[in-house]
């Protein structure tokens, strides 16, 4: 395999980290002004949920498209097209008020994570052979990062502009950020000098995962993680408030479990593959998650601190898992790109209808019991699933081979 760090492959892990600080922050910055969107612009709570169930609805609706995009432009085009797309929509909340901007805003800012994503998975099968991991770990860091920074300050810029419009705008800049360093730092193709799989000179020709019955198994997991970490964004502030705590106690609330997903994220990859029993590394997870929701249903702020700590284990933990899933199973890049778009396509179409769910029941109980009810059952549907897919298995990929013709 070969030495694989050296100074090209720290700039390809600098490259993936500046795409990863975007990859939430238009979905996030969110959450902790969803009181104040709803207010401002006079909406119901399914109607202000739209603005996260939109750019996850279209990060599974646009899953596919990465595999198009790369196959005909490259994934560096790929890349800082949907970066510039992103930046924009994000700038554009700063300029043009109303609810109608936010769902156009939050239709493109979910394309172009819907695009970015994938590419990212493709372009870490193929300069880390044997060590996705770790390229895992680095990119679920840096977009936790962005994250907690979102949950941390977007309350505060609110306070300090009074403007929904600034405080969401602001993270356009991490966008441009994202553009420049890809189109200056990223060396593809002929001109790359990272290594890659030793598989290159092997071709094969697998089946496309929609015919196959493991990936739908991963589509679900991802849903369930999906749905438990787009829901808790969306809702954990406003339950915040409702149990006596002030929008910017609320943010700090999320940005603690944000941080602790920023350990997460990193620490997981690693550790599984180290110690590669990943179904018991996700029973320990979703445990946590369990526990830490019981904790938040209390009311009591001590019990809540207590449980957003503890619910950042699997906000970081299950998407680094599921991420893991596509890799572990595909050999090529190819096939993680198209492993993962599918996994992305079914998981995030299912999984982001989850907070308009409970906004629309929010709307007719008032009661955020509701809310906890569907998040444990969410956690005991990831249980029995992980139950059934299992952990890594090895597998023998010589009869997918393209032998060579005899002429």
């Amino acid at each position: 395999m070969g030495k694989i760090y050296n100074k090209n492959t720290f700039l390809l892990l600098f490259v993936i980290a500046a795409i990863s600080l975007n990859l939430r922050l238009g979905i996030t910055s969110v959450g902790p002004l969803m009181d104040s969107i709803r207010t401002s612009l006079s909406l119901s709570n399914a109607q202000a949920s739209l603005l996260t169930t939109v750019p996850v609805l279209c990060m599974g609706i646009f899953a596919s498209l990465a595999t198009v995009l790369n196959k005909k432009y490259g994934s560096k085009f790929t890349l800082i097209l949907m970066l510039a797309v992103l930046g924009l929509a994000t700038a554009l909340r700063g300029f043009l008020p109303g609810f109608s901007t936010l769902l156009i805003t939050a239709f493109l800012i979910g394309l172009a994570i819907a695009v970015l994503g994938p590419t990212m998975s493709a372009v870490i099968k193929k300069y880390f052979p044997g060590h996705a991991a770790i390229a895992i770990g680095i990119s679920t860091f840096f977009m936790s990062m962005g994250s907690a920074a979102s949950a941390a300050l977007t309350g505060i810029f609110f306070e300090v502009s009074d403007s929904y419009m600034f405080a969401l705008a602001i993270w356009a800049v991490f966008g441009l950020f994202g553009v420049l360093v890809v189109a200056f730092v990223l060396r593809t193709g002929a001109s790359s000098t990272l290594p890659k799989q030793n598989v290159t000179e092997v071709k094969y020709n697998f089946p496309s995962p929609w015919k196959q019955f493991t990936p739908y198994l991963f589509m679900l997991f991802y849903a369930l993680q999906a749905a438990l970490y787009f829901s808790t964004i969306t809702w954990l502030v406003p339950m915040s408030v409702e149990n006596g705590m002030t929008m910017i106690q609320g943010g700090m609330l999320l940005s603690a479990v944000m941080s602790v997903q920023v350990i997460f994220n990193l620490l997981l990859p690693i550790m599984m593959e180290k110690y590669p029993a990943r179904r018991n590394w996700i029973y320990f997870i979703l445990v946590s998650g369990t526990i830490a929701t019981l904790l938040f249903w209390t009311g009591d702020h001590t019990l809540m601190w207590i449980g957003a700590f503890m619910m950042g284990i699997p906000l970081g933990g299950l998407y680094s898992a599921a991420l893991m899933l596509p890799l572990d199973e595909t050999v090529t890049a190819d096939g993680a790109n198209s492993w993962t778009a599918m996994m992305q396509t079914g998981g995030c179409i299912l999984g982001g209808l989850f907070p308009f769910v409970i906004g629309f029941i929010y709307d007719g109980t008032q009661n955020h019991n509701y809310t906890m009810s569907i998040l444990l059952a969410i956690y005991a549907s990831a249980f029995i699933l992980i139950t059934i897919i299992g952990n890594k298995k090895e597998k023998n990929y010589d009869d997918y081979i393209v032998k060579p013709s005899d002429n």
